[in-house]
Parts: C-alpha cells; structure tokens; sequence
C-alpha cells in the first residue's frame, strides 16, 4: 500500500478506529487492580448462591482478597464485571478451577477442610485472593 493510500484509509478513521480498539483492550487490562477500591454495590448474587459467602469479581480484583469460612461452607464466586471480561478462580495448588466466567455466571465450590487456599485468575495472575476454613 503506497503511504498516500495510507493517508487516505487514515483521513476516513478506518485506521483510527482499529488503534482505538486496540488501545480500549490494552488499557482494559491496566489497573491499579486494588481491592480496597472495588465498589460492589451493583453485583447482585444470583439465586443459586443465596445463603452463600460470596466472592464479587469485578475491576480485575476479588472482593473480598481474603474470606473467611467454616469447613464444610460452599463459596460462590459471581462475575460483575460491566464488559465481557471473563475472569476465573483457580486454586494454586490446582485443588479447583472455576473455568471461565464470564460476566454475571457464577462458580460455587465446597470447602470441606480446614487451610488456607490461594487462588488467582488464569487469565489474569496478577489477580489473586484468599480463602481461610476454619
């Protein structure tokens, strides 16, 4: 393509649009990703997890980054991101997956153990969290 094709593809926004696109995407991805932050007041569990100590994902953070429960408790974990950013909830030690959620599925787990389980996002691994059984 000569550079003045290219100056007339850039003067019609194809180009500009595609580079917004992509600086959209990019900056999805960039965050403080500070939990103390995270407003959840508009994430709503479903249903199937009433009752149940929740873990909202949302602004690329789980809130709460630690929760406490007893063993036996099951946890839920709801996606509320505003996108279709999918998150999921994986075990370090490989002990669950979630696999993905996408935004308002939720993953429910039982805990039937005590010990503290460190988790993080496959997609994410900067996002990380905590569960304590007691």
């Amino acid at each position: 393509m000569s550079a003045s094709r290219l100056l007339v593809v850039v003067a019609r926004g194809a180009v500009p649009a595609m580079l917004l696109a992509g600086v959209v995407v990019a900056s999805s991805c960039i965050s403080d990703h500070s939990t103390s932050s995270v407003n959840t007041d508009d994430c709503i569990a479903p249903p199937s997890a009433a009752g149940l100590p929740v873990v909202f994902i949302k602004q690329f953070a789980y809130a709460p980054a630690q929760l406490h429960v007893r063993a036996g408790d099951r946890v839920a974990w709801v996606n509320c991101e505003s996108d279709r950013t999918p998150h999921t909830a994986t075990a370090d030690d490989a002990s669950f997956d979630s696999g993905l959620l996408n935004p308002n599925e939720v993953y429910i787990r039982s805990f039937p153990s005590t010990g503290t389980v460190p988790y993080h996002c496959g997609l994410h691994p900067f996002m990380k969290a905590t569960v304590v059984v007691e």
